[in-house]
């Protein structure tokens, strides 16, 4: 009979990764091990789980997982995994990291996911100590006790994590030591179960730092102690979870409630603001049965390059609103892939500023304009700022009484436009950025004025829509002598 050399999880393990690297007693092998038997117990659907996880000691488990792992910079894997969740809604996103990289550098993200209700699970590995770089004091180490940068012992009063997360908004908080595999392993899968931000602190046995520092020179000292010194209540007051040497550690589920979580409560709003029925979070929306059928019929968008697009300005001229609109244009009633940022400097209000968009009928894989094609510029205040960005070949799009191109290649093409004279004309200045919509419309290929005119509604200010129409119906006008570029 030939024995089977096999793991049970040997599944959910990267076996060309073992052995691992933990040390001899660290708790986070023993925790890594109850997330694999929960996910194999729990029947979850492995294709849709993605671990995420940052530096220190247990940000190896993501590597180690035979699952869709990130492998983030320090403090903060809670910022990818959000973007992750909210990119792809179906995904069960866990983060698996430690204390000094949630709670220390990646504090703020911590707090921030647990206000929103994030839909992610985070199991915080609690060892009270920097464990990979040589065992410091760090914001959970216990008054009194030692460590390789508190040699006269701690004075500082630690982090009461279950307080902070159930205070911040957090729906699931639990605590376990890594002495209580089969309680960590139940938390995880009622965590995978519950919609909002969950959080799991495991404390930790660190036997090489933190308990060699305090005479736990191993893991079986460590796990005794956690077992000597835990008091496990059914809904105990996480007030009292403060860690204290000579008091028993307070462990169980401190709060499980149901709540909106923030995919939640985004859709309930932009459906009411923006009067769609419903937004999928990754992107894209349903709109309402009378534009279905618009929808239904618009043609695959045009093969148009990779363009990018830069506009500049001043602040207080509308030129974030102006690449917004643009994007939104291109992107929700032409179809196209985009990219839209902006950018503010220290001035703010009054100093230069722009917003970049790019436009494809691929997908784009870049996070922000780099070399524009077309640059849009309203004051020549932004025209000295960016003016290094006008390559051979380009396209410069300018407000006419504002700008003064100097020093430019002859090969760039400039069109220009007396937009903010022609939005005075109308009565307000500050439409001069839809007359350049307006203008730029007629004369690039990138979205149709019906499409315009549709953004427009939906990004200007309620009652604002009429006026800000005319004035780029004057823009486009304006620009229809000069034909497409």
């Amino acid at each position: 009979m030939q024995i089977k050399k096999e793991h049970p999880l040997e599944r959910l393990l990267r076996r060309e990764r073992m052995p691992h690297i933990l040390c001899t007693g660290c708790g986070i092998g023993t925790t890594m091990a109850n997330l694999v038997e929960a996910l194999e117990e729990g029947e979850f659907d492995l294709d849709k789980i993605s671990v995420v996880s940052g530096i220190g000691c247990a940000g190896r488990v993501a590597g180690y997982l035979n699952l869709d792992g990130f492998h983030t910079t320090h403090g903060r894997p809670i910022a990818f995994a959000t973007g992750l969740k909210l990119t792809n809604p179906d995904l069960t996103v866990i983060v698996f990291s430690g204390d000094g990289d949630l709670a220390a550098i990646g504090g703020n993200h911590l707090i921030h996911a647990a206000r929103r209700n994030i839909d992610i699970k985070v199991i915080c590995i609690n060892n009270f100590t920097y464990g990979m770089t040589g065992g410091q004091l760090g914001p959970t180490t216990p008054s009194g006790t030692w460590s390789s940068t508190s040699v006269y012992g701690n004075y500082e009063i630690p982090f009461n994590l279950p307080y902070l997360l159930c205070a911040c908004g957090a729906t699931y908080v639990a605590r376990w030591t890594s002495a209580h595999a089969h309680h960590i392993k139940n938390s995880i899968i009622e965590a995978m179960h519950h919609k909002g931000f969950s959080f799991i602190e495991v404390i930790s046995a660190c036997p090489v730092y933190w308990g060699r520092k305090n005479k736990l020179r191993t893991g079986k000292d460590m796990v005794k102690f956690f077992l000597e010194h835990t008091e496990i209540k059914r809904h105990p007051d996480p007030r009292d979870a403060l860690i204290q040497m000579g008091t028993p550690i307070l462990c169980g589920v401190f709060v499980n409630e149901k709540r909106p979580d923030y995919l939640d409560m985004m859709k309930a709003q932009l459906s009411k603001k923006l009067g769609i029925s419903e937004f999928r979070g990754d992107g894209k929306v349903t709109l309402p049965e009378e534009e279905k059928k618009v929808v239904s019929e618009m043609r695959p968008p045009k093969e148009i390059k990779l363009t990018q697009i830069k506009l500049a300005g001043l602040g207080g001229q509308g030129i974030a609103l102006l690449g917004l609109i643009m994007g939104r244009a291109a992107s929700i009633f032409e179809g196209y892939s985009t990219v839209y940022t902006q950018e503010y400097g220290p001035e703010a209000r009054g100093g230069a500023s722009s917003s970049g968009l790019i436009i494809s009928s691929r997908a784009v894989n870049m996070p922000y304009t780099t070399a524009p094609d077309i640059l849009v510029i309203m004051a020549q205040g932004a025209f000295r700022k960016y003016r290094k960005d006008i390559r051979e070949n380009s396209i410069i799009f300018i407000d006419k009484d504002l700008v003064r191109p100097k020093n430019i290649p002859n090969s760039v093409k400039v069109y220009a436009i007396p937009a903010t004279r022609m939005a005075e004309k109308l009565g307000r200045a500050l439409v001069a950025n839809i007359v350049m919509l307006g203008f730029f419309t007629a004369i690039t290929p990138y979205f149709s004025v019906e499409s315009a005119e549709k953004a427009v509604k939906m990004s200007v200010p309620k009652g604002t829509e009429e006026f800000n129409l005319t004035a780029f119906k004057e823009g486009y006008e304006y620009g229809r002598q000069y034909g497409r570029a």
